[in-house]
């Protein structure tokens, strides 16, 4: 299973495709000639923009091609408006021969290629850009049934219906639907229909209030909460208590940034440090704990340990969670811009020695 690539890389774009009205899909290589990182289906991408003061600015991007297909990679993005900076530099300025500079692949939305069981896969809108990829992996595994469920709210949303046909017409286990114009909206009966009874797991993305409705329709029919995955395209909604266990649901690639909670594998943690377990210090609470290596990250284990350090995207990227930081760290994601010394970013860093923090 590919991981998670940390580090900008220049990109050169090479080549552009019309999706529809509002989307362009960009083919990306590594300026350089050097491979690419593999990828998992439903992984994005970070690229790092200049804003208007010229400071970078991150942008999410779902990676939408076929993950068996080292020699490019390839995003679609949709035109949010005029003043939307990430998706107006990518259809305005990403010509053939632009250069990019992106981190990744990242995000933990990724679908389960170890698993054997039936799959679902619906999306609304330019949702569909993770789960293209992941229909492009499922089409090449004949022996796992799936079915992908392509949601359009209207004519200009209805996207990649050509590629769709073509992976369904050469994958007999792969069923594709399509429901357009916003006229026929996903029930019930439309799954009933289209599905045999099985035990299944679903992986859906789109805005949030979409997500909802169609997890609730989905356990309507007695499919397992955890069986479900989602990400949010658009601002991510807080966390709704329930007495049913948490859908695992990552904030996706979104004009705004990612937000991301409960991972549905996390990468590996990082190595105990020469010389044994470091302690972690977290001050004003005088709280001194022995590292363990499980939590990954310093928020991670601030978390575990019934703190409540300030975050949002858990990415290296909004600087939500910088704090103080009294010792030596170690980025296990290199964050979009290093914070000054004495600082360090707790979603992305993890102690190399005693370290004390100030929350």
């Amino acid at each position: 299973m590919a991981g998670e690539a940390t580090g900008f890389r220049d990109l050169t774009v090479t080549a552009r495709r019309r999706e529809g009205e509002r989307v362009v899909s960009l083919s990306l290589a590594a300026a350089d000639g050097s491979p690419l990182p593999a990828f998992e289906p439903g992984q994005f991408l970070t690229f790092r923009l200049a804003g208007p003061d010229g400071r970078p600015v991150p942008r999410n991007y779902s990676l939408s091609g076929d993950p068996a297909d080292r020699s490019h990679y390839r995003i679609s993005v949709r035109r949010e408006g005029p003043a939307a900076l990430g998706s107006g530099h990518m259809h305005e300025q990403a010509v053939v021969g632009a250069r990019l500079q992106a981190s990744g692949p990242k995000g933990r939305f990724v679908l389960d290629r170890a698993s054997r069981r039936p799959v679902i896969l619906i999306a609304e809108d330019i949702g569909l850009t993770p789960l293209l990829a992941m229909a492009h992996a499922l089409a090449a595994d004949p022996g796992r049934p799936a079915l992908l469920v392509a949601v359009a709210t209207a004519p200009a949303e209805a996207i990649f219906a050509d590629e769709l046909a073509g992976l369904a017409a050469r994958a007999p286990n792969l069923q594709v639907r399509r429901l357009s114009d916003g006229a026929a909206p996903l029930t019930a009966a439309h799954l009933t229909a289209w599905l045999p009874i099985g035990d299944y797991e679903a992986y859906l993305c789109g805005p949030q209030r979409f997500l909802d409705a169609t997890a609730q329709l989905l356990d309507s029919l007695g499919l397992r909460p955890e069986r479900i995955r989602t990400e949010t395209f658009g601002p991510a909604a807080p966390p709704r208590p329930s007495p049913a266990p948490a859908l695992p649901v990552e904030a996706g690639p979104t004009e705004a940034g990612p937000t991301e909670a409960g991972p549905a594998s996390a990468p590996a943690a990082a190595a105990p440090p020469a010389g044994g377990v470091p302690t972690v210090t977290f001050e004003p609470a005088g709280r001194s704990i022995a590292w363990d290596p499980a939590s990954r990250t310093l928020l991670d284990f601030a978390e575990a340990n019934g703190l409540a350090p300030a975050f949002s995207c858990r990415n290296g990227i909004c600087g939500t969670c910088k704090a103080a930081v009294e010792g030596p760290v170690t980025y296990l994601d290199d964050p979009l811009e290093t914070p000054e010394p004495g600082f360090a970013l707790l979603c992305c860093s993890a102690p190399a020695g005693p370290v004390t923090v100030r929350l």
